[in-house]
């Protein structure tokens, strides 16, 4: 539905740039201009339009699953599959492949599914229907992943571990494949608490890039067109990587910390495996690179000691505070560590074991009011789209002020604004849905 209405909203500014050019003088320029603008916006529409109208509905119930995917229709009964799996698999993301979760119907044998070349897939060599990806729909994947294993059965098979974690016992998890599974640290409602101190720093960050990068680049390609267009030009390509390179370099700076306080670590066998978000990252532990880093040794973890390879995998205290993991999971790490042929091994062995005798016996995790503090910081994300709005409004308004001294630069940079603005636009929607989905769980969670 919203991409439904969002075409229309885009059909209407193709409307009103096409009325404009009827109603008033514009140069020959203008009119490429606004042209190549309307093309682009249109391409858009029929994208949007294609996407919102396909059909999607994919049911399961204790009979078997009701798949209607665009032109795909199809039922089947539990007794014609084989088995219902979920793995990863690689997608295209933003300049790089990144892996997600998705799910995957095994008919039985001799049951055709007839299914198109675009959900068409091959799990270990059996031929199967991918019918989406976990990352796609609007769900809670453990709410998810137990109503399905409730359902499925045996023919369930989880492969992606911090999915498969989610259904085991509490016994279970910390038996995982001979080791221990870490909980995320800090927990509960600390954790939360932390991210918020680590997005604070974020932001205050982000205010000086758009100050001393975006501000600057902006007027002194505008003071330069009026010299001389092209030298306008070069400066705008130059001020563009400055830009990205000055967000690359000091807002990202706490990004990795923030990760890892969403990250769950489990030890397996010699192996550290981390999961965040989507991706699963697996370190050798008897692999001679395993560093205890103090606080302060890299920027952007606040006071924390780190677990290093020897970039940094995981907290082993609080950046907000400094406060140490609990000293059990502080001697998990080092028992594995102790017993690696590698003097630097043994080394982060006895320096881990040092902090574990600092650590608290009985610190509390204060889980109360987690969902709260979590309402609390999607709130503060969803901020961001003021933040960002005010970013693309500047370079719209810097475009318009180039305008009137330059023949192309101008249109250029208000030609750049159109993709700036929808992915905008997309960001908002992004933020606005993740907001009432963490209104809708402190909802539930407190009644």
């Amino acid at each position: 539905m919203f991409a439904v209405v969002f075409a229309a909203l885009l059909v209407g500014f193709v409307g009103y740039l096409v009325s404009l050019q009827f109603t008033v003088r514009a140069s020959v320029s203008g009119r490429l201009c606004t042209g190549v603008i309307s093309l682009i916006v249109l391409l858009m529409v029929g994208s949007f339009l294609w996407y919102g109208l396909q059909r999607f509905q994919v049911d399961v119930d204790r009979d078997g699953w009701t798949v209607r995917i665009g032109r795909y229709r199809r039922d089947l009964r539990w007794a014609e599959i084989s088995a219902v799996v979920i793995e990863n698999r690689e997608i295209e993301g933003r300049g790089h492949r990144r892996t997600v979760p998705a799910l995957y119907l095994v008919p039985d044998s001799g049951v055709s599914l007839d299914v198109p070349s675009d959900l068409r897939a091959t799990v270990d060599g059996r031929p199967a229907v991918r019918l989406f990806d976990l990352a796609d729909p609007k769900i809670e994947e453990k709410q998810f992943v137990s109503d399905l294993a409730g359902l499925a059965g045996d023919r369930l098979e989880v492969r992606v571990h911090r999915l498969n974690v989610m259904l085991l016992s509490e016994d279970a998890r910390q038996r995982l494949n001979g080791g221990r599974a870490l909980p995320a640290f800090p927990p509960g409602a600390e954790g939360v608490r932390t991210q918020r101190w680590l997005n604070r720093r974020r932001f205050l960050l982000f205010v000086g890039w758009y100050l001393f990068a975006v501000v600057p680049a902006l007027l002194l390609t505008g003071v330069t067109a009026r010299l001389h267009e092209l030298l306008g030009a070069a400066v705008a390509v130059l001020g563009l990587f400055a830009v990205v390179a000055a967000y690359a370099q000091f807002v990202t700076l706490f990004s990795h910390a923030i990760d890892l306080v969403d990250a769950e670590v489990a030890i397996a066998g010699t192996e550290l495996v981390r999961v965040i978000g989507d991706r699963t990252d697996r370190d050798d532990m008897h692999g001679g690179k395993v560093v205890v880093l103090p606080p302060g040794a890299k920027r952007g973890y606040g006071k924390a000691w780190l677990l290093g390879f020897p970039h940094a995998v995981a907290l082993l205290g609080d950046p907000r505070t400094g406060r140490l993991r609990h000293h059990d999971d502080l001697r998990a790490l080092s028992a594995v560590l102790r017993e690696s042929p590698h003097a630097t091994d043994r080394a982060a062995a006895r320096d881990i074991d040092s902090l574990a005798v600092q650590s608290q016996v009985g610190d509390p995790t204060e889980p109360d009011g987690a969902e709260n503090a979590r309402l609390w910081i999607s709130l503060t994300k969803a901020g961001r789209i003021l933040a960002w709005a005010v970013v693309v409004g500047s370079v719209l308004l810097a475009g318009g002020w180039m305008l009137e001294s330059t023949h192309y630069l101008g249109g250029a940079v208000i030609l750049i604004c159109v993709p700036l603005a929808t992915v905008w636009a997309l960001y908002a929607l992004y933020r606005i849905l993740s907001l009432l989905g963490a209104a809708w769980q402190a909802v539930r969670k407190n009644h």
